[in-house]
């Protein structure tokens, strides 16, 4: 269940000037990059305003069309994954933030038109206390309730914070993936790194003597004796790209050495990821 208290801030998003919904194709558990302006009064201070935990609120002003009244729309309830700002090829909104969704509204209608959200509509995060009520003087967490109310919410990305621990990379040779692609990366981690099916992948693997490379046959065990005994590591073979956080099975990891695991996250010359059965075909036939 949702902490009302949890729910701090609030920033305004736009598609096309209202003609078109901004981040709508996300839904409850999914994670995406939330955009933010070039404007240097904001970057980087106020992007990081919000912690991992805290809530923000998304909203956006639509014009009216034949399917919606024009109006006020609360779209998400998200929260930040990690506390990093990186930059994209964008000329309006080049800052990302990687973040989770974790409510989405309980219907399609705007809100009241008794409230409004005039101060916070600039594109920065903004505190909560910034909408306002035009009938009634409310408190904060009368209007963190009323916020929270709104919305279905799935708190299984909020209980699992604690999973993320993005670590230092050490990038290809051929330099440092930049935007979009390095926040993929950091998201990939987080997948690998939920350590209850990370353990029951291992486990499963060792059963069946089959704790070694599924890419090349490497087997850490044997190269090192003693010191290589259990270690391995995971691939999660559903591209970032194609969803968010979602419950993993053991079946969707393969295990893989530290080598063919840079290779997986390495673009081949089209700019494209091999899939495990691919990079293996490379090895074999040495293509």
């Amino acid at each position: 269940m949702l902490n009302p208290l949890n729910v701090k801030w609030i920033k305004s998003v736009t598609r096309d000037n209202g003609k078109a919904w901004a981040y709508t194709n996300y839904n409850l558990g999914d994670t995406f990059l939330l955009n933010f302006s070039k404007n240097p009064k904001w970057y980087p201070t106020n992007y990081l305003k919000a912690k991992p935990g805290e809530i923000i609120v998304l909203f956006q002003s639509m014009l009216q069309t034949l399917e919606y009244p024009a109006g006020w729309y609360m779209t998400h309830l998200i929260t930040p994954l990690d506390n990093h700002i990186d930059k994209i090829d964008n000329t309006l909104h080049p800052y990302v933030r990687l973040v989770g969704v974790v409510g989405k509204p309980r219907n399609s209608n705007p809100i009241n038109n008794e409230w409004s959200l005039y101060k916070c509509n600039r594109g920065q995060i903004c505190k909560i206390d910034t909408i306002e009520n035009k009938n009634r003087d409310l408190t904060i967490l009368q209007k963190q309730e009323f916020i929270s109310n709104l919305f279905e919410i799935d708190t299984h990305l909020l209980e699992n914070l604690s999973n993320i621990e993005f670590e230092q990379i050490d990038f290809y040779e051929n330099g440092v993936e930049e935007g979009s692609e390095k926040t993929k990366l950091k998201l990939h981690k987080y997948k690998e790194r939920n350590a209850d099916i990370i353990i029951k992948a291992k486990n499963q693997a060792s059963l069946l003597n089959k704790l070694y490379c599924e890419v090349c046959s490497f087997n850490f065990a044997d190269e090192y004796p003693n010191l290589g005994e259990g270690f391995i590591e995971c691939h999660h073979k559903n591209p970032i790209a194609t969803g968010g956080i979602r419950i993993t099975k053991v079946e969707d990891l393969a295990i893989v050495c530290s080598n063919c695991h840079r290779m997986l996250h390495r673009k081949n010359n089209i700019g494209k990821y091999y899939s495990v059965d691919e990079l293996k075909s490379i090895i074999k036939n040495k293509i």
